[in-house]
């Protein structure tokens, strides 16, 4: 795990660290928290939309255009054997961090609301949507690209949660929440193994 770690480190600069790890987390909280003391449980709903936009915002830091047809992003990584493995251990930590931030600040938000029979479902939700849209935005290259998906996921995790709490659905509560675990699986495979087969290709000039 400590090699994994690093791995992710190498891919961040101190200003990501800075606000993915510390800020992001605490404004978040901090506004979930104010939306939730003036309108109650609809506080969580905006929360997971603003967590699930900010972390595909914050991807063009990152991983931006990794995917893209002209990436040059693995010039760094020609320099070391271990190329093709500090990428993988990264792209597998950006899943972990993006997963454990969800349910962390869902989590603070929820105890202040006093409900916390929907942490699951609304963590995996905005986890499920994140990594989707980081995945699709790395297609792209330009910080229009992750605003565009980063706002049409925010409105997805809306139009999800409005369905399972206003419609009547929620007594389907965990088939839902069996749903996006699966769904979240899903994700996270195909964001790793599509972005190494991409790598691959960049590595070995294929």
């Amino acid at each position: 795990m400590k090699k994994k770690i690093k791995s992710y480190l190498v891919f961040s600069s101190f200003s990501y660290k800075v606000c993915i790890f510390l800020l992001m987390p605490a404004v978040l909280v901090g506004i979930g928290i104010g939306i939730v003391s003036i309108f109650g449980e609809l506080g969580l709903t905006v929360t997971a939309m603003l967590l699930t936009m900010a972390e595909i915002l914050s991807d063009h830091w990152l991983f931006s255009g990794l995917m893209a047809k002209e990436s040059e992003g693995m010039d760094v990584l020609r320099t070391s054997g271990m190329g093709m493995e500090i990428m993988k251990n990264a792209l597998i930590l950006d899943l972990l961090r993006k997963l454990l931030t969800a349910f962390g600040i869902l989590a603070v938000c929820e105890l202040y609301a006093g409900h916390w029979g929907r942490l699951l479902l609304m963590a995996m939700v905005s986890y499920v949507f994140s990594a989707a849209g980081t995945f699709l935005a790395r297609y792209g290259g330009g910080l229009a690209v992750n605003v565009c998906i980063g706002q049409i996921s925010a409105f997805l995790v809306l139009g999800c949660l409005f369905c399972v709490f206003r419609s009547g659905s929620w007594r389907f509560r965990v088939g839902f929440e069996l749903l996006f675990l699966a769904l979240g699986v899903l994700a996270s495979v195909l964001t790793v193994s599509k972005a190494m087969r991409k790598v691959k290709g960049g590595y070995y000039d294929q």
